[in-house]
């Protein structure tokens, strides 16, 4: 998937979004963090130091954002409109889906991430 075209602020926002679903359960598992770091590599930041730069940035934004459902509901509707084409919201959804699915399990609470995601894309 080519995030390359994505604009300066999109890839922020989905990055932002990516960090909330991996929040979501409370629990961090390798395989998404190595998930996020394709991620990155996807957005065009090809050296180690460029995706540590932008994924401590994303941790930070979203830190204080992860700390309750609602804090997340609320940041997810605003990230989400970054999106603003039908085919954008689709390949956001799908990124996010396929973070929450690669530890070979999700949480009802990731399922409930990806319902607050479908609901601000108004999927």
């Amino acid at each position: 998937m080519n995030l390359k075209e994505f604009t300066d602020q999109q890839r922020e926002a989905l990055l932002d979004l990516a960090m909330l679903a991996m929040y979501a359960d409370g629990h961090l598992a390798s395989v998404e963090d190595d998930r996020v770091h394709k991620l990155l590599t996807a957005m065009g930041f090809t050296t180690e130091f460029d995706r540590g730069k932008h994924y401590d940035a994303a941790v930070s934004r979203v830190s204080r954002h992860s700390q309750t459902a609602e804090a997340a509901r609320a940041h997810t509707a605003t990230l989400a409109q970054t999106f603003t084409t039908r085919e954008d919201r689709r390949r956001v959804h799908d990124v996010l889906e396929d973070l929450l699915a690669s530890d070979s399990r999700v949480a009802p609470q990731e399922s409930d991430y990806l319902a607050v995601v479908r609901e601000a894309f108004q999927m």
